[in-house]
């Protein structure tokens, strides 16, 4: 790839923790959503605890997954998708077709957000199914004003992050300490962590197979979405990303220029390589803060499920009623205002991870026209069919494909699909948002935020088509393919690519034992996918009365 190479500025000193305190907490926030509020509490109810030593296992992979994604922008200031393309052509257009296929899918946060309020309220009065789509249009209009009001993305993002993860943490906490059926079932559960089985389980259902695979990802944030925290780096400044520019609103903030290319440095001095080390020392802190925070929030839902729910035989959380049955954690000890207060925190578990799917999306946009389309193929006369075929075509045949695996494995058939609808606004929004960004020069900020209008426009269709459950389940499938890919290319771009494009050379990749950590973790990656896909393409194979 012939990108711009990197240009040459001294590595910034540490300024210590205070300023630089905060992507771990992002991360941790939205890491808080599906897998840990609906569906590890969802196994374990189903299933009980005999799978549960897999969850510090599936936590741990995410903190050598985001360390790599970190460490490129950490060491060159630029966003982890220039990273990909300098590593290979063909892999960054991979990813980029990963996420538009996954993007597709994000309208089921708002609308699992939604029936939260829609459980908290009980309004409008009638069909919840309407009640939710109702809250999920609300939701997604007002988080698209706080986006173009807001001085700075970044930082309206990390204010509600930080605080969804620590007062969603703080409240289940509360309730373990306080309830007496968690004191008694606590020496049982922790018994649990020395079990490791895998599906299928007694009474195993054929579905569940999707649900497991999206705890592997969603056991923190997951493929595509770990690659948010490159540009939460990016944005807090953490070494070379010091030197570039931030994404500020068009109405409220002063705009900053964004740079085609980023920033090695040289080691000059003994200080230069201390400093260096003291940026990695703080990246691995920051990451096993936010990993932590996620998996204690996990093993409280999943302790509070087990000693609360599972005794009282609750039903499980299904298609629009995914929080409601959650909420008895806190009702039981605090009655109607406990119910109140979880149904609160639920909204803010999963309306920041809609928030953010939204953030990360028109980032990925908007780096990919304004770095590597523009500067590779910005006088191609044929770049719009190119854009066409490279992202709507294979996004718009993975999302019907997907359809009718719903169709027939969830017996939930949509009329009229949504994949119809998707297919139209990716035929026609995305690539078109990516050729007038490259061909008429617009810029960074201005194409991040047209990217924000077509991500909303995206949901909508979604909102009112499909059910958030389902949506929620396409996502974390197509993460785990997506999660064995990067590991994989992040991999490589820290120890292979990264050395020979920058000025510190051996000095920035991560050492030879976490090589190894990493090669063992993609390649477990990979047999789970190829598990999954075998899975499923024999139970397609199948003779269905339903067909």
């Amino acid at each position: 790839m012939t990108l711009k190479p990197l240009r040459r500025r001294r590595i910034p000193y540490f300024p210590g923790v205070a300023a630089v305190l905060g992507p771990g907490l992002v991360w941790a926030g939205l890491s808080q959503g599906s897998g840990e509020l609906i569906w590890w509490p969802y196994m374990v109810a189903k299933y009980g605890i005999s799978f549960l030593g897999w969850l510090l296992i599936f936590s741990a992979i995410q903190v050598w997954y985001n360390q790599e994604i970190g460490r490129y922008t950490l060491a060159t200031g630029e966003g982890i998708i220039t990273g990909l393309f300098r590593l290979d052509r063909r892999v960054g257009w991979a990813t980029v077709i990963l996420i538009s296929m996954i993007f597709t899918w994000v309208g089921g946060y708002a609308g699992a957000a939604a029936s939260a309020i829609y459980s908290l309220t009980n309004y409008p009065p009638g069909s919840p199914v309407e009640g939710v789509r109702l809250w999920s249009l609300i939701v997604v209009l007002i988080t698209m004003i706080v986006v173009l009001i807001g001085p700075s993305v970044y930082r309206v993002i990390e204010a509600i992050e930080s605080f969804a993860a620590v007062t969603a943490m703080g409240g289940l906490l509360a309730v373990a300490l306080i309830s007496p059926d968690v004191a008694r079932a606590l020496p049982d559960y922790l018994t649990g962590f020395t079990q490791f089985n895998w599906p299928p389980f007694p009474g195993w259902e054929m579905e569940d197979y999707k649900t497991w695979v999206t705890l592997m990802a969603y056991t923190g944030a997951g493929g595509i979405w770990n690659l948010a925290y490159s540009y939460w780096v990016r944005e807090k400044g953490y070494g070379q990303a010091r030197h570039v520019g931030r994404i500020r609103s068009p109405l409220t903030g002063a705009p900053e220029a964004m740079p085609e290319s980023g920033y090695d440095f040289v080691v000059e001095t003994e200080e230069d390589r201390e400093e260096w080390r003291r940026w990695v020392n703080w990246l691995w802190t920051d990451n096993l803060i936010g990993v932590s925070l996620n998996t204690f929030t996990i093993i409280l839902t999943t302790l509070l499920t087990y000693s609360i729910l599972v005794p009282r035989g609750v039903t499980l959380p299904r298609d629009y009623e995914l929080v409601e049955i959650q909420s008895q954690w806190m009702e039981t000890l605090y009655g109607v205002y406990g119910r109140v207060a979880f149904l609160a925190i639920a909204f803010l578990f999963l309306f920041d991870i809609y928030l953010v799917a939204g953030d990360l999306f028109s980032r990925f946009m908007a780096e990919t026209s304004y770095v590597v389309v523009r500067e590779e193929y910005g006088d191609d006369p044929h770049l719009l069919p190119k854009l066409i075929l490279i992202l709507s075509i294979p996004t718009a045949l993975a999302t019907m494909g997907s359809e009718v695996l719903f169709h027939f494995r969830m017996l939930k058939p949509l009329s009229p699909p949504v994949s119809y609808v998707i297919l139209i606004f990716y035929l026609v929004m995305i690539p078109s948002i990516i050729y007038l960004a490259a061909r008429r020069g617009i810029g960074y900020t201005k194409t991040y935020y047209l990217s924000w209008i077509a991500y909303t426009s995206i949901a909508i269709p979604q909102i009112m088509l499909s059910q958030p459950g389902g949506l929620i389940l396409l996502t974390g499938a197509a993460n785990t393919l997506a999660m064995a890919f990067l590991m994989t290319c992040t991999t490589i771009l820290s120890y292979r690519v990264l050395p020979r494009i920058h000025g510190a050379g051996t000095l920035v990749r991560q050492r030879r034992l976490n090589l190894a950590i990493e090669i063992v973790i993609a390649i477990a990656m990979w047999i789970v996918t190829i598990w999954f896909v075998a899975i499923e393409l024999d139970w397609m194979s199948r003779p269905h009365m339903d067909m």
